[in-house]
Parts: structure tokens; C-alpha cells; sequence
């Protein structure tokens, strides 16, 4: 399932039309349409705010997984300057929420770049 596949179906299990998702979000209805027909990318605000209204993760929207703390309780760890750092499972989810929309903003900036270069 695409990303804008999956948005489609959290709108609809959620009963919403397009315009209703564009007006709670300060959207054009064809701002939400080109999402979810893959023709557009929402920035990281606007994701957030998907998530959200969806009451979806954000890992999910982005990959179709449910993500989630790992299984058997272990606890999640970080490492900063040779520290090690266990979260609660709400940091765990912030952090893997928040490299998600940086790899999503990553690649979308890539492409950015490759069409501004290919286009000169």
C-alpha cells in the first residue's frame, strides 16, 4: 500500500471527506487529493496534523508498519557521546517519529535538487 493509499483509508475508517480533512488542516481539498493519489508530499506539519486527525502514527502513514515498542518489554536505548540513554516508550516514539519526517524531508529535498539540476 502506497503512502497515499494509507492516507485515504485513515480518512475513511475516520468517515471524512476530502474538504472536511482540507478545511481542518487550512488546506485546498486538492492539496489532500494530490496526497493521496502520490502526486504530492505533505511537509512535517502537516503530516503531524494527518497523523493526528487520523489517529494513526505517523511511522505508520509513512511505511504501513504499526511500529511500537519491541516486543519482550525490552526498553529502548540511545546513545549520545558514549552515554547511554533508556526512554520511555513516549520518547522512543517521538524520536522515531521525528527521523522519519527527516528522512521523508531528506528525500524529498533530494528530488527537489535532482529536478532543479536535471531542468537547468
Amino acid at each position: 500500500m502506497t503512502f497515499g493509499a494509507r492516507l485515504k483509508s485513515a480518512r475513511n475508517s475516520k468517515r471524512l471527506t476530502q474538504h472536511q480533512v482540507a478545511d481542518s488542516l487550512g488546506l485546498n481539498y486538492t492539496t489532500v487529493s494530490k496526497y493521496e493519489n502520490d502526486k504530492s508530499q505533505p511537509d512535517n506539519e502537516i503530516l503531524q496534523k494527518l497523523a493526528a486527525l487520523y489517529d494513526v502514527s505517523i511511522d505508520w502513514l509513512l511505511t504501513g508498519d504499526a511500529g511500537g515498542a519491541s516486543s519482550g518489554g525490552a526498553k529502548s536505548k540511545v546513545y549520545f557521546g558514549g552515554e547511554v540513554e533508556e526512554l520511555t516508550e513516549e520518547e522512543a516514539k517521538h524520536l522515531r517519529d521525528s527521523l522519519e519526517m527527516f528522512r521523508l524531508l531528506k528525500e524529498k529535498r533530494a528530488k527537489y535538487e535532482s529536478g532543479r539540476h536535471n531542468g537547468k
